[in-house]
């Protein structure tokens, strides 16, 4: 397997860290955002693969793995801040991407990103968190009232275990429990090799505190279905049939106000449809790069009305 460079982009107010995957010399570019609580190293299986077609930037965004940019619980927890992070990310390296994708949390601020700049060509995003304005003003009520425990994830996020006495103690702990059940060992190695670090204290610490991950789950985005009319360039909505983040409602919204979308309902698969299906998502991220050559093929599967 490929290994992938560990990188910096330095700011004012801290640096971003990445892998870099430089792939063959001119490859078009393929920028990938990880979901909440995790961070770039966990999707490795899912992208060494495709470093044969692609130059592939992973950040770790905003208080997840290595990325030092303030991460302060009900000071920065909007999912805009991610967003903004991701768009002078890019600008930073000069890059445009060929493919912008993305899963859960990183889906959905791909998805929010392309709704406000020009930067990529293509998305392909992977259980996008889709919930719908109700949602988001019931959390904000929740949160307003400082309730915000009773919603769901917030207190088993918040619970998590932070400290381990050494990464082997952190893979005995997560190894075939919770969500990391039924996950390969070596991608919930990558998991904890690229989530925990060296603590002052001694052993190792989640890089990503559980104040901050249960905080993305308090706060949601408004008008996610009005991202359709804002989104220029063809987007691939990947989706599982069991526990999906990804809404009916929102999903049918976006596709109403986006000609281009293609939509795929993946059957048997969880919103850890990347550590479940690697082959089907890494076919569809060739697949939309392939797309945008004049003269290919419309997409296999029927947009989803």
């Amino acid at each position: 397997m490929t290994e992938p460079q560990r990188r910096e982009a330095g700011f004012a107010d801290g640096t971003i860290s990445y892998l870099e995957w430089s792939g063959p010399e001119g490859a078009p570019a393929l920028v990938f955002l990880h979901a909440n609580g995790f961070n770039a190293l966990t999707y490795r299986t899912l992208l060494a693969p495709l470093s044969e077609h692609f130059r592939i930037i992973a950040p770790d965004q905003r208080g997840h793995g290595l990325t030092t940019l303030e991460a302060l619980p009900r000071v920065h927890p909007r999912w805009e801040l991610l967003r903004d992070d991701l768009l002078r990310l890019v600008a930073k390296l000069g890059v445009r991407p060929r493919v912008l994708a993305g899963h859960s949390l990183g889906a959905t601020v791909s998805l929010m990103a392309a709704g406000v700049a020009d930067f990529a060509d293509a998305l392909v995003v992977c259980e996008p968190v889709l919930q719908p304005d109700l949602h988001a003003l019931h959390a904000f009520a929740m949160r307003t009232l400082g309730r915000a425990e009773q919603l769901p994830r917030v207190l088993p996020a918040k619970k998590r275990r932070a400290q381990f006495t050494s990464r082997e103690d952190a893979m005995k702990g997560y190894r075939g429990r919770g969500i990391f059940k039924g996950w390969p060992d070596s991608i919930v190695e990558d998991y904890v090799e690229g989530g925990t670090i060296a603590d002052v204290r001694g052993g190792y610490r989640l890089a990503c505190a559980p104040d901050w991950e249960s905080e993305f789950f308090t706060v949601f985005p408004f008008g996610l279905a009005r991202l359709g009319s804002r989104v220029r360039v063809p987007v691939t909505i990947l989706a599982g049939t069991e526990q999906s983040a990804t809404t009916q409602e929102v999903l049918t919204g976006f596709v109403r106000r986006h000609a281009r979308t293609k939509v795929l309902r993946v059957e048997g698969a969880s919103h850890f449809l990347p550590m479940e299906r690697p082959e089907l998502v890494r076919a569809e991220i060739i697949e939309a790069a392939q797309m945008l050559v004049p003269g290919s093929a419309s997409p296999s599967s029927p947009r989803v009305e």
